[in-house]
C-alpha cells in the first residue's frame, strides 16, 4: 500500500550526513549503535549544523548501564 511516504535507507551517519546535504527530509530514523558514528554523535554534529529535522532514535539498550 503506497501512503505517499518514501524512505532512504544508509548504511552509516556519514554517508546520512551527505544525503541530508542533498535532498528533503521530514524526519530522521536512526539508531544509538551504528559504525563509525553513534547516534549520539550523528545528532551533535547534525545539531551543530542547524539541522532542525525531528530525530526518533531507537535502540535494542536496555540495561542501566547502557544508559548515558
Amino acid at each position: 500500500i503506497n501512503v505517499g511516504y518514501s524512505v532512504d535507507s544508509v548504511s552509516d551517519a556519514p554517508e546520512a550526513l551527505i544525503k541530508l546535504k542533498l535532498s528533503h527530509y521530514d524526519l530522521i530514523i536512526t539508531d544509538i549503535n551504528m559504525t563509525k558514528m553513534d547516534g549520539y554523535e550523528f545528532t551533535k554534529v547534525l545539531r551543530e549544523s542547524q539541522n532542525t529535522l525531528p530525530i526518533l532514535m531507537v535502540s535494542a539498550k536496555h540495561l542501566p548501564e547502557d544508559a548515558r
